[in-house]
């Protein structure tokens, strides 16, 4: 196993720069998740910890060791593409066998290998089928095998599940997870899918315009975002954002978006360095109820404009004073659009100058 740093890398294209003083840390045996939107330059850094793209400033090292000048192979890694980029006229067994002999590795080992990981990953009956031949489950599978039968120090995976379908892709996180759990070494995992980001990675590295937004556990970057960008990307439906100004007085503070108004308890004076100014209020959908939960809730009253029934759960979308409110709520409630109705808000997300402010309970 190894361990991974990188430390101020920054890359350009031409005049465009697409990655900014990135530095991050994965221990040894650590799952990192590098997510954000299409185009944030986390598949552009994962093939800089490959070899395949050199930064224009900064430094990789793998296991303790600058690998600046190292070449892709000589590097120890592994890489899962999102296109499962096997040999078609090749077997499986081909297949996995392949990179063990461009390596010179002796006919024994490579023997034991492919059945030692053919036994991992239960495709023993595939050995001796053509990519062809396989689902495209089977075809990832053989990809991670392939990777896995060189036992590198490190795994890099880009989006490799989203060429799959959204049943399939459940079970291959599922059995990403249990790889993981049994192999213990590290793995960098880029993807745009937060599901997978939230219940793959000890840590969660959130990106966006080529800078790092957040790195944090994936209840932390739940609970605590650090600015409006991961506040609003985590979470399905996204955050209700509401864009104003606040004022802070002796009584406290008082958010103000439109007709739309919050006063908190807020004392904490050292935290905000201005009396007013501009301000973003969040509130996660399933952070707001229908019915009342105490003195803690803010009720507010709106109309009911929308009301999606997703089997599980219902969202509702309601106009509160000209803003738009999402709630997740329990199934099955009967609600015509148009009816008045009083939501309860239990949590807030403050932030100004584009920082997480914590709020007390309202």
């Amino acid at each position: 196993m190894a361990g991974l740093e990188l430390q101020r890398i920054e890359k350009t294209f031409g005049r465009t720069r697409v990655l900014h003083d990135v530095s991050l840390e994965a221990g040894d045996g650590e799952f990192i998740v590098l997510l954000g939107p299409s185009g944030c330059g986390k598949s552009t850094l994962l093939r800089i910890i490959a070899g395949l793209e050199a930064q224009t400033r900064g430094s990789v090292s793998i296991g303790g060791q600058c690998v600046d000048d190292v070449p892709p192979p000589d590097r120890d890694i592994a890489m899962v593409f999102q296109h499962y980029a096997l040999y078609p006229h090749l077997t499986v067994r081909e297949n996995l066998a392949f990179g063990l002999k461009m390596r010179g590795k002796p006919q024994a080992l490579i023997k034991a290998r492919i059945a030692e990981t053919a036994a991992l990953l239960e495709i023993h009956d595939l050995l001796d089928r053509k990519p062809r031949e396989l689902s495209g489950g089977q075809q990832q599978r053989v990809a991670m095998g392939r990777a896995i039968v060189r036992k590198p120090k490190l795994f890099l995976f880009d989006e490799p599940l989203s060429n799959l379908d959204a049943r399939l892709r459940t079970s291959m996180r599922v059995e990403l997870k249990r790889l993981h759990q049994r192999l213990g070494t590290t793995m960098v995992y880029v993807t745009h899918d937060q599901t997978e980001a939230m219940t793959l990675g000890h840590a969660i590295v959130v990106m966006n315009h080529g800078r790092i937004q957040q790195i944090g556990r994936p209840e932390q970057i739940y609970h605590e975002p650090a600015n409006p960008f991961v506040a609003g990307f985590i979470g399905n439906p996204p955050m209700n954002v509401f864009e104003g100004s606040f004022r802070l007085d002796q009584r406290g503070l008082e958010f103000r978006a439109g007709e739309l108004t919050f006063r908190f308890p807020f004392q904490a004076r050292d935290l905000i360095d201005a009396d007013t100014g501009m301000a973003t209020l969040g509130v996660r959908p399933e952070d707001v109820t229908l019915e009342p939960q105490g003195s803690e809730c803010i009720a507010i009253t709106g109309t009911i404009d929308l009301v999606e029934n997703l089997g599980n759960d219902s969202i509702v979308h309601l106009m509160v004073k000209g803003q738009s409110l999402t709630v997740r709520t329990s199934p099955g409630l009967r609600l015509p659009a148009g009816e008045s109705i009083t939501a309860y808000v239990k949590n807030f997300h403050l932030f100004i100058n584009e920082k997480r402010v914590p709020l007390p309970s309202p």
